[in-house]
């Protein structure tokens, strides 16, 4: 699985990367602070799970973000945390 992480707080970002690298099945081939780098590496990267933090940077939320990314990529499955 390709997994990428969004979450304005790299500390969770990395921290989530370290626990998912570890699984043999499972790799995280980007992540993303806000919700426009989301779309940004879901146009570049081979994704087929989205980790969302829920509370994003002002701006554009994490439902929001998700809304959008699914009506360009419903093959994406989201987990939002």
């Amino acid at each position: 699985m390709n997994i990428l992480i969004a979450d304005d707080h790299a500390m969770i970002r990395n921290a989530l990367a370290f626990m998912i690298n570890a699984q043999p099945d499972m790799k995280v081939v980007g992540d993303a602070a806000d919700g426009s780098e989301v779309f940004l590496k879901a146009e570049q990267l081979p994704i087929d799970i989205l980790l969302m933090d829920i509370s994003m940077p002002p701006g554009e939320n994490g439902l929001q973000t998700t809304r959008r990314l699914k009506e360009a990529h419903p093959d994406i499955k989201v987990i939002v945390l």
